[in-house]
């Protein structure tokens, strides 16, 4: 494997799209500092997934897009491929040739891919991490980062060892996988504790339970006992409402006659009121009024036309003026216009003729100037052609002597490629023959495959065994649950208080206990036989008749209530003489019971359905002789000779509930049986499973480890194979090129000469003489003809100025000449006027007298009027007085009739809304709308007690408060009752058996991994330890190479913790005592570096390595070992070498030149030594 081709495009300094082609063997980049070469370096590490920006010498990670320059503007993405070799499947993929390809945008999106296949960082990773090359990057040597390697911690020095070994991927993931580990102990602490916690929560919630099923009958007969007390309260409501509705309706009568008479009294106001409006006496007081208005006005008008007469005749007479503004002096100023504007067609003509003398001058200076350029280009153009042509003959001068060179350098490296040759034909018949002794071993492969692959079917198996078992199991358990949940409610529901459980507790001889508990009755026949002993199934049973008459009269004497007890040992009886019916049994037949209660079905037969039962009856009925017969059907309808009685919804009894418990509890004991069964084979397919696991883990690792074996065998042969293939190609390569060097020696004189000659005959032909005296007389024409044109043009500007100067004038004076006129013109009209006003006053003055005498007496007469109209307006105002007061006496009674039905309806609204509210409770609390809540608990209907036998009872009011206190009171005492404990506890129950099995299954899961990772840790254990066996004897090695005479070593700082021991280092050189490597020169520690590095590139070779300027710091001597450590690592990987050595490019087997452009983009040159050369840029 190695690489074969670099392609940059906008990253750091390489703008263009620029591609590196690389040969096996060693490829040298060289140019001048700060051209771009470590850019390449940068390139391939950025590629292979470095994520540090300082790595890359950068501050972000966006540096690494171009910038842009002065001249050329920044990219928007940087993107670098990289195209490797794996004909060798050094790689994992079943590719002969790998692209890998990284894009960074400025945005910050970055990209990867594989073969143009998108993928992410973590795979780029795993890939390279198979063939030696990991994050640690180790095959990259960066400029300074010799000193760093050298100055390391043993720790860090044992990283370069691991990613070289292939195992430092194996520590980051188990690193990963333990951090998991951790994060999840929390988790199962988390786990263990909410396990407890509802450990805690099952008892005190079992209590709550219990709790709640005696509170259920307790809030049934506090509903009972608020629904009667609410729908008294009601009716209550309602009779008081109709009582103040009739009320209210005698009041609204009597409030309306009171209304019409005050309605009459102030119809009558109105009109007396009205009348007062509109009456004569206002009438003739606003005539008077008026009138006598008129005469002051008149009197008035009189006195001010006699004013006027003498104002107007007293008005002085105005001066007259004369006009300041003549014809003449408008004539002469337009005449001086006319003078003006003659003066500007002079000045404009003048104005022209300049110009014209200035564009003259201007077009002889701009020939001159053209003739001078012409001149100026081919004095320019004889000096390029001299420089190229001289620069030509340098280029084929030099290109003469690199060919001479590669002369003679193609002679020793064919001897040189002869040789390596010969060496690598030699290892691989060497593990040729190695091979042979190994493929007996061939047929092994398909028995480790045979073993593994059945080993992980039968872990397959067991799991998928285990995941069905786990389900029945927990669905079993799920079943347990529920039937010991039904069994416990039965069982509470069953445990009675009353007279029966009393009588049966109080451990009198003979009292077996209650009926239904020694009964048995077939499947099926439950519902039937509950029907037909009814009430009995509650009864108490006894041995004897002695003992029953004890029972009952301890019943009597401890006031226990009403008892029923039946005698167990009751003699004989008869049954029913059965006739051939299809589906009709005895009911004694169907039950195993004591002799007494078999005596009470005796006469009780049992049909299928109502139907066959009705058939039965009658035919019964007609063949019996005995009495009368009952038949029941199975669901519990019952028909004698005088009672049918069925339907739906009957309570269901003791019996059936006895009946439901023994078959809950033996379910119950049937699935517990079951599920210990199935958890013994739980356990043992969990057993059986881990063998399985042990066995496939144990089968895995021969498995690998003879394929590793194997893989490393193959490995070796092919590498030996490829370099002897790359050797004998370099041969045939390096001899074809030898043979075509003379042609290219004669092509290189034949064309220095050429440039030669033409040089020279460049330089014979004379350079072209330049003249610009004759322009400067003609700049000065220009300038003078300028001048000349700018004073014609102010001329013209001045004159024109005067123009507008005189015609301004000219307006004013036409413009006072106006105003003068319009002035005469006003006085002549305010003349005329004034005499207009004289005449009208004059005529006003002649006519007031004899209208005023006429005023006079009008107003004498209407005075006289006034005075009768107030006579007649005093009568009416007396009766006015007497309506007002009785309207008032009516109104008062009206506003306490009012007053009175205001309360009446604030006394009805008050009950409506103390019945809405006693609604509203009913419908809150009971559920229950007002026609349910009368008719089930109106007062009037009579109340069932609670004991049967008891009649009913009329509706008492303090007895029904007293239940309901009693009733609140014991069920306070009970406290808070939770009415869904029961639900809670069997959800709580089951949530407790999930988690403690899922509990248990991750701490099991976690130990397996724990061992799965020691079983690595010893795998990593000895694969270190075999690396690092290899360094050190590589080490030994090189050391003396580099340090001729000095010693060096390295070692384990803790050997017995193979895991977490580091490694240092020891460097001793000829003829110095020191140990410390902080004391060694530069050139010495460049030197340590370097050899322990190849120490770990000899112990566990990469396909390639990067080295930017590592031979910097050394001298002649050392560069020479240093190369020859270099001319061994060929052998066996690509080198690439950033350098400024010229030894160093001389074992190059490709060279590349990098440049800056003078836009700040780096250029590239390459040639193959020994081919054709080619140039790629």
């Amino acid at each position: 494997m190695y690489l074969k081709s670099l392609t940059l495009k906008g990253f750091k300094s390489f703008a263009q799209p620029t591609t590196f082609a690389f040969e096996p063997g060693v490829t040298c980049v060289v140019g001048p500092n700060g051209s771009g070469k470590s850019n390449v370096v940068d390139a391939l590490a950025w590629v292979m997934g470095e994520q540090g920006a300082k790595t890359l010498r950068g501050g972000k990670m966006e540096d690494v897009i171009f910038a842009g320059t002065s001249t050329r503007g920044p990219l928007g993405r940087a993107a670098v491929t990289l195209t490797i070799d794996n004909s060798d499947g050094a790689l994992p993929i079943d590719y002969t040739e790998v692209t890998i390809s990284r894009t960074l945008f400025r945005n910050g999106g970055s990209e990867y891919a594989i073969n143009g296949q998108t993928c992410r960082l973590l795979d780029l990773q795993e890939l390279l991490s198979d063939s030696g090359l990991g994050r640690e990057m180790h095959v990259i040597v960066g400029q300074g980062q010799l000193d760093a390697v050298l100055q390391a911690s043993p720790e860090d020095r044992r990283g370069f060892i691991e990613e070289a070994a292939g195992i430092l991927k194996h520590r980051r993931r188990k690193e990963k996988t333990l951090r998991k580990l951790d994060a999840m102990q929390a988790n199962l602490t988390r786990l263990s504790d909410l396990a407890g916690e509802i450990r805690r929560q099952l008892k005190p919630l079992g209590k709550q339970a219990e709790i709640a099923r005696e509170a259920q009958g307790i809030a049934a007969v506090v509903r009972d006992a608020r629904a009667r007390l609410l729908a008294d309260d009601v009716l209550t409501v309602r009779t008081a409402l109709d009582a103040h509705g009739r009320t209210e309706s005698e009041r609204h009568s009597e409030r309306l006659v009171v209304q019409e008479q005050l309605e009459q009294k102030q119809l009558r106001i109105q009109r007396l009121e009205q009348a007062h409006r509109g009456d004569a006496v206002d009438r003739a007081r606003r005539t008077s009024f008026g009138l006598e208005s008129v005469q002051e006005r008149l009197r008035g008008l009189y006195t001010l036309a006699n004013q006027r007469l003498a104002l107007l005749g007293a008005e002085a007479i105005e001066r007259d003026h004369g006009p300041t503004i003549t014809p003449a002096m408008v004539h002469e100023a337009e005449s001086e216009i006319d003078r003006l504007r003659a003066a500007i067609g002079t000045a404009e003509a003048a104005w022209a003729a300049a110009q014209s003398v200035s564009a003259r001058a201007r077009g002889e200076l701009d020939a001159s100037d053209e003739h001078i350029a012409a001149q100026a280009a081919l004095v320019s153009q004889h000096d390029l052609d001299i420089s190229t042509l001289t620069g030509l003959a340098n280029t084929a001068a030099s290109r003469l002597a690199a060919v001479r060179g590669e002369v003679l350098r193609q002679m020793h490296a064919l001897d040189a490629a002869n040789e390596r040759r010969l060496q690598a034909q030699g290892r691989v018949d060497a593990l040729n023959a190695e091979g042979d002794g190994e493929a007996a071993d061939a047929e092994t492969d398909t028995d480790f495959a045979d073993i593994a692959e059945r080993a992980q079917a039968a872990v397959v198996t067991g799991e998928a065994d285990i995941e069905r078992l786990r389900d029945i199991l927990h669905s079993h358990e799920r079943e347990r649950d529920a039937l010991a949940a039904r069994h416990s409610a039965l069982s509470l529901a069953l445990d009675q208080k009353d007279g029966s459980s009393e009588l049966i507790g109080a451990g009198l001889d003979g009292v077996q206990g209650l009926v239904a508990e020694h009964v048995r009755v077939r499947p099926g026949f439950e519902a039937a036989i509950a029907a037909a002993l009814g009430t009995l199934a509650d009864a108490v049973l006894v041995e004897n008749r002695d003992a029953a008459f004890v029972a009952i009269e301890h019943a009597r004497d401890a006031d226990l209530g009403r008892v029923d007890v039946i005698v167990g040992d009751a003699g004989s009886h008869g049954s029913v003489a059965m006739i051939e019916l299809p589906g009709i049994v005895s009911a004694g037949s169907v039950v195993t019971a004591p002799a007494g209660v078999l005596g009470i079905l005796a006469s009780i037969v049992i049909a299928d359905d109502l139907a066959a039962a009705r058939v039965a009856h009658a035919r019964l009925v007609a063949a019996a002789s005995a009495g009368p017969v009952t038949v029941i059907t199975k669901a519990g309808d019952v028909l004698s000779e005088f009672v049918l009685r069925g339907g739906t919804g009957a309570k269901r009894s003791t019996l059936e509930l006895v009946a439901e418990r023994e078959s809950a509890a033996e379910r119950l004991s049937e699935v517990a049986a079951r599920i210990e069964s199935e958890r013994v084979e739980f356990d043992e397919l969990r057993a059986l499973l881990q063998a399985h696991r042990s066995q496939a883990a144990s089968a895995r690792a021969a498995q690998r480890d003879h394929d590793s074996r194997r893989a490393a065998h193959v490995e070796k042969v092919n590498r030996a194979t490829v370099q002897v293939e790359a050797a004998a190609a370099e041969c045939e390569r390096l001899s074809s090129a030898h043979g075509q060097t003379g042609a290219a020696v004669i092509e290189a004189e034949t064309a220095a000469n050429a440039a030669l000659a033409t040089l020279r005959a460049a330089q014979a032909v004379p350079r072209p003489i330049l003249d610009v005296s004759s322009r400067d007389a003609l700049f000065a024409r220009l300038e003078t003809a300028r001048e000349r044109e700018v004073e014609a043009r102010l001329q013209v500007e001045t004159a024109r100025e005067r123009v507008s100067a005189a015609e301004a004038h000219a307006a004013a004076l036409a413009h006072q000449r106006d105003d003068e006129r319009a002035a005469a013109d006003d006085a002549a009209r305010r003349a005329v006027i004034r005499r207009r006003h004289v005449d009208a006053a004059t005529a006003v003055a002649t006519a007031l007298p004899t209208l005023l005498a006429s005023v006079d007496a009008a107003v004498n007469e209407a005075r006289v009027k006034l005075n009768t109209a107030e006579v007649e307006r005093s009568s009416q105002d007396e009766e006015l007085h007497a309506l007002r007061r009785a309207e008032s006496t009516l109104r008062d009674r009206l506003q306490a009739i009012t007053e009175n039905v205001h309360g009446l309806e604030l006394q009805i609204y008050e009950k409506r809304l103390h019945l809405s509210n006693l609604l509203e409770r009913a419908g809150s609390e009971l559920g229950l709308v007002e026609d349910v809540l009368i008719s089930e608990y109106g007062p009037d209907l009579l109340i069932s007690p609670t004991n049967e036998q008891d009649p009913p009872t009329r509706f008492d009011r303090t007895e029904q408060q007293n239940r309901l206190a009693i009733a609140q009171r014991t069920l306070a005492q009970l406290g808070r009752v939770n009415p869904l404990a029961l639900e809670e506890f069997a959800a709580l129950e089951q949530r407790h058996l999930f988690l403690t099995e899922q509990l248990t299954d991750l701490t099991k899961t976690r130990a397996d991994l724990l061992t799965i990772i020691d079983d690595i840790d010893g795998t990593m254990e000895l694969i270190f330890a075999s690396a690092f066996d290899d360094t050190k004897a590589a080490f030994a090695e090189v050391f003396p190479v580099l340090f001729p005479g000095g010693t060096g070593s390295i070692w384990l700082t803790d050997p017995d913790s193979m895991l977490t021991t580091g490694i240092d280092v020891s460097v001793r050189p000829a003829g110095k005592k020191i140990e410390r490597l902080s004391l060694l020169s530069g050139g010495e520690r460049s030197l340590a570096a370097v050899a322990l590095l190849i120490a770990i590139f000899k112990a566990r070779p990469s396909p390639f390595y990067i080295m930017d300027e590592v031979e910097a710091a050394l001298d002649d001597a050392n560069l020479g070992r240093l190369l020859t450590i270099f001319e061994d690592l060929r052998e066996t990987s690509q080198l690439i070498v950033i350098t400024h050595q010229k030894r160093t490019m001389e074992i190059a087997d490709a060279l590349y030149g990098v440049s800056m452009r003078h836009d700040g983009v780096s250029a590239v040159v390459g040639q193959r030594v020994g081919r054709d050369q080619e140039r790629v840029s």
